[in-house]
Protein backbone atom coordinates (compact mmCIF):
# COMPACT_ATOMS: atom_id res chain seq x y z
CA UNK A 1 0.00 0.00 0.00
CA UNK A 2 1.22 3.55 -0.48
CA UNK A 3 0.84 4.77 2.57
CA UNK A 4 1.61 8.15 1.31
CA UNK A 5 -1.51 8.20 -1.36
CA UNK A 6 -3.22 6.61 1.31
CA UNK A 7 -3.44 9.62 3.84
CA UNK A 8 -3.65 12.48 1.96
CA UNK A 9 -7.25 12.85 1.94
CA UNK A 10 -7.66 11.05 6.13
CA UNK A 11 -6.97 12.55 9.17
CA UNK A 12 -4.14 11.64 11.83
CA UNK A 13 -6.10 12.81 14.84
CA UNK A 14 -9.93 11.66 15.81
CA UNK A 15 -12.61 13.64 17.62
CA UNK A 16 -12.18 11.83 21.32
CA UNK A 17 -16.04 11.24 20.99
CA UNK A 18 -14.95 7.71 19.31
CA UNK A 19 -12.85 6.87 22.50
CA UNK A 20 -14.98 5.65 25.67
CA UNK A 21 -12.50 7.39 28.21
CA UNK A 22 -11.91 10.83 26.38
CA UNK A 23 -15.72 10.91 25.27
CA UNK A 24 -16.49 11.70 28.80
CA UNK A 25 -14.18 14.78 29.25
CA UNK A 26 -16.36 18.18 29.30
CA UNK A 27 -13.82 20.19 26.78
CA UNK A 28 -13.52 19.25 23.58
CA UNK A 29 -10.50 16.78 22.87
CA UNK A 30 -8.54 14.85 20.34
CA UNK A 31 -6.13 11.94 20.52
CA UNK A 32 -4.19 10.28 17.84
CA UNK A 33 -3.98 6.43 18.10
CA UNK A 34 -1.00 4.58 17.20
CA UNK A 35 0.18 0.88 18.16
CA UNK A 36 2.28 0.88 21.02
CA UNK A 37 5.68 -0.61 21.21
CA UNK A 38 7.11 -2.64 18.17
CA UNK A 39 3.70 -2.98 16.79
CA UNK A 40 4.52 -2.07 13.34
CA UNK A 41 6.07 -3.59 10.23
CA UNK A 42 9.18 -1.76 11.04
CA UNK A 43 9.62 -2.75 14.94
CA UNK A 44 10.49 0.75 15.42
CA UNK A 45 10.03 0.83 19.53
CA UNK A 46 7.27 3.48 20.65
CA UNK A 47 7.14 2.50 24.24
CA UNK A 48 10.57 3.09 24.87
CA UNK A 49 10.22 2.73 28.94
CA UNK A 50 7.86 0.14 28.88
CA UNK A 51 7.89 -3.22 30.99
CA UNK A 52 6.64 -6.67 29.53
CA UNK A 53 3.89 -6.49 32.57
CA UNK A 54 2.56 -3.18 30.78
CA UNK A 55 3.02 -4.67 27.31
CA UNK A 56 0.88 -7.67 28.06
CA UNK A 57 -1.98 -5.71 30.18
CA UNK A 58 -1.96 -2.59 27.75
CA UNK A 59 -4.82 -1.30 26.48
CA UNK A 60 -4.83 -1.11 22.81
CA UNK A 61 -6.31 -4.68 22.65
CA UNK A 62 -9.38 -3.57 25.56
CA UNK A 63 -13.02 -2.78 24.20
CA UNK A 64 -13.74 -1.65 20.96
CA UNK A 65 -9.80 -1.65 19.98
CA UNK A 66 -9.73 -5.06 20.19
CA UNK A 67 -11.77 -5.31 16.79
CA UNK A 68 -9.42 -6.15 14.40
CA UNK A 69 -10.29 -3.03 12.33
CA UNK A 70 -8.98 -0.48 14.47
CA UNK A 71 -5.64 -2.40 14.73
CA UNK A 72 -5.44 -2.65 11.22
CA UNK A 73 -5.96 0.99 10.91
CA UNK A 74 -3.56 2.02 14.23
CA UNK A 75 -0.91 -0.55 12.44
CA UNK A 76 -1.36 1.58 9.16
CA UNK A 77 -1.25 4.64 10.60
CA UNK A 78 1.96 3.77 12.68
CA UNK A 79 3.45 2.90 9.48
CA UNK A 80 3.25 5.96 8.15
CA UNK A 81 4.75 7.78 11.27
CA UNK A 82 7.69 5.46 11.01
CA UNK A 83 8.75 4.87 7.78
CA UNK A 84 7.60 8.99 6.77
CA UNK A 85 8.12 10.61 9.73
CA UNK A 86 8.77 14.13 7.84
CA UNK A 87 5.59 14.37 5.99
CA UNK A 88 3.61 12.79 9.41
CA UNK A 89 4.83 15.44 11.41
CA UNK A 90 3.86 18.47 8.94
CA UNK A 91 0.62 16.60 8.34
CA UNK A 92 0.02 16.18 12.07
CA UNK A 93 1.06 19.84 12.98
CA UNK A 94 -1.52 21.43 10.20
CA UNK A 95 -4.21 19.57 11.24
CA UNK A 96 -3.40 20.89 14.86
CA UNK A 97 -3.36 24.41 13.53
CA UNK A 98 -6.29 24.16 11.95
CA UNK A 99 -7.55 22.73 15.64
CA UNK A 100 -5.88 25.78 17.20
CA UNK A 101 -7.75 27.93 14.46
CA UNK A 102 -11.23 27.40 15.72
CA UNK A 103 -10.34 29.65 19.39
CA UNK A 104 -12.12 27.03 21.32
CA UNK A 105 -10.46 25.51 24.18
CA UNK A 106 -9.17 21.91 22.98
CA UNK A 107 -7.90 19.10 24.75
CA UNK A 108 -5.49 17.12 22.18
CA UNK A 109 -3.98 13.29 23.61
CA UNK A 110 -1.08 12.46 20.92
CA UNK A 111 -0.09 9.36 22.56
CA UNK A 112 -3.67 7.27 23.03
CA UNK A 113 -1.73 3.77 23.68
CA UNK A 114 1.63 4.73 22.46
CA UNK A 115 4.79 7.25 24.38
CA UNK A 116 6.55 8.63 21.78
CA UNK A 117 8.36 12.36 22.93
CA UNK A 118 6.02 14.66 20.48
CA UNK A 119 8.15 17.87 21.82
CA UNK A 120 10.91 16.17 20.84
CA UNK A 121 9.57 15.56 17.28
CA UNK A 122 8.00 18.51 16.39
CA UNK A 123 11.02 20.67 18.12
CA UNK A 124 13.62 18.35 15.90
CA UNK A 125 11.76 19.92 12.41
CA UNK A 126 11.82 23.68 13.67
CA UNK A 127 8.14 23.26 14.96
CA UNK A 128 6.97 25.35 18.23
CA UNK A 129 3.63 23.72 19.52
CA UNK A 130 4.02 25.86 22.49
CA UNK A 131 2.39 28.31 19.95
CA UNK A 132 -0.82 26.94 20.47
CA UNK A 133 -2.79 28.98 22.74
CA UNK A 134 -6.06 27.01 22.28
CA UNK A 135 -4.89 23.73 22.59
CA UNK A 136 -3.28 21.99 25.71
CA UNK A 137 -1.37 18.39 25.16
CA UNK A 138 -1.81 15.97 27.93
CA UNK A 139 -0.60 12.58 27.99
CA UNK A 140 0.10 9.59 30.44
CA UNK A 141 3.70 8.50 30.06
CA UNK A 142 6.59 6.15 31.92
CA UNK A 143 9.39 8.37 30.27
CA UNK A 144 10.57 10.60 32.81
CA UNK A 145 12.81 12.61 30.80
CA UNK A 146 9.76 14.32 29.53
CA UNK A 147 8.44 15.35 32.44
CA UNK A 148 11.76 16.56 33.66
CA UNK A 149 12.20 18.13 30.51
CA UNK A 150 9.15 20.11 30.04
CA UNK A 151 9.28 23.54 30.13
CA UNK A 152 6.21 24.73 27.86
CA UNK A 153 2.41 25.49 29.74
CA UNK A 154 0.40 23.94 27.43
CA UNK A 155 1.97 20.62 28.16
CA UNK A 156 0.37 18.18 30.78
CA UNK A 157 2.12 14.70 32.18
CA UNK A 158 0.54 12.41 34.19
CA UNK A 159 3.16 9.62 35.21
CA UNK A 160 2.60 6.04 35.04
CA UNK A 161 3.22 3.68 37.57
CA UNK A 162 5.10 0.46 36.35
CA UNK A 163 5.34 -1.14 39.47
CA UNK A 164 9.61 -0.34 38.81
CA UNK A 165 9.87 3.12 39.13
CA UNK A 166 8.27 4.64 42.51
CA UNK A 167 11.34 6.34 43.11
CA UNK A 168 10.46 9.01 40.27
CA UNK A 169 6.76 8.61 41.22
CA UNK A 170 7.49 9.84 44.63
CA UNK A 171 9.96 12.54 42.84
CA UNK A 172 7.03 13.75 40.91
CA UNK A 173 4.70 13.44 43.58
CA UNK A 174 6.54 15.11 45.88
CA UNK A 175 7.51 17.93 43.89
CA UNK A 176 4.03 18.27 42.50
CA UNK A 177 5.81 18.00 38.66
CA UNK A 178 2.91 15.61 37.72
CA UNK A 179 0.34 13.19 39.65
CA UNK A 180 0.99 9.35 39.30
CA UNK A 181 -1.65 7.01 37.36
CA UNK A 182 -1.89 3.89 39.16
CA UNK A 183 -4.01 0.96 38.22
CA UNK A 184 -5.84 -1.12 40.60
CA UNK A 185 -7.28 -4.49 40.29
CA UNK A 186 -9.91 -4.02 42.56
CA UNK A 187 -11.85 -1.26 44.36
CA UNK A 188 -9.96 2.16 44.61
CA UNK A 189 -8.83 2.99 48.11
CA UNK A 190 -8.67 6.40 49.40
CA UNK A 191 -4.93 6.57 49.85
CA UNK A 192 -2.07 4.64 48.56
CA UNK A 193 1.33 4.49 49.59
CA UNK A 194 0.19 8.24 51.85
CA UNK A 195 -1.16 10.31 49.01
CA UNK A 196 -4.68 11.27 48.19
CA UNK A 197 -6.23 8.79 45.17
CA UNK A 198 -8.48 10.27 43.26
CA UNK A 199 -10.63 8.86 40.49
CA UNK A 200 -9.27 8.58 36.62
CA UNK A 201 -12.03 6.74 35.13
CA UNK A 202 -14.58 9.73 35.33
CA UNK A 203 -13.11 11.47 32.57
CA UNK A 204 -9.64 11.53 31.21
CA UNK A 205 -9.51 14.87 31.40
CA UNK A 206 -6.16 14.80 33.52
CA UNK A 207 -5.59 18.53 33.12
CA UNK A 208 -7.74 19.83 35.68
CA UNK A 209 -6.80 17.30 38.37
CA UNK A 210 -5.35 18.57 41.83
CA UNK A 211 -1.82 18.18 41.96
CA UNK A 212 0.21 15.92 43.91
CA UNK A 213 -2.34 13.16 44.05
CA UNK A 214 -2.21 9.24 42.76
CA UNK A 215 -4.61 8.86 39.71
CA UNK A 216 -6.54 5.74 40.37
CA UNK A 217 -7.77 4.03 37.38
CA UNK A 218 -9.56 0.26 37.60
CA UNK A 219 -7.85 -2.51 35.57
CA UNK A 220 -9.99 -3.10 32.26
CA UNK A 221 -9.21 -6.69 30.72
CA UNK A 222 -7.76 -6.73 27.24
CA UNK A 223 -9.86 -9.00 24.93
CA UNK A 224 -8.42 -12.45 24.80
CA UNK A 225 -5.80 -11.91 27.92
CA UNK A 226 -6.46 -14.20 31.22
CA UNK A 227 -5.52 -11.73 34.17
CA UNK A 228 -1.84 -12.91 36.48
CA UNK A 229 -0.65 -11.15 39.43
CA UNK A 230 1.71 -8.97 38.25
CA UNK A 231 3.32 -5.56 39.58
CA UNK A 232 1.88 -3.21 37.34
CA UNK A 233 -1.32 -3.94 39.01
CA UNK A 234 -2.19 -3.41 42.68
CA UNK A 235 -4.50 -6.49 43.39
CA UNK A 236 -3.93 -6.64 47.28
Amino acid sequence: MDLVKYFESKKLLSDGKTNTKMAKNSTKTYGLSLAPHKLNTKGENLCKFSTKECRAMCLNMSGRAGMNNIQIARVRKTDFFVYHKDLFINKLYNELENINKKNEKSLVRLNVVSDVNWYKEFKFRGLDISKFNNIIFYAYTKDFNQIEDNDIPNQHFTFSYSGGNWIWCEKFLREKRANVAVVFKNSLPLEWRGYKVINGDVSDERVNDEKGVIVGLKYKVPRGFVYKKSKFVVDD
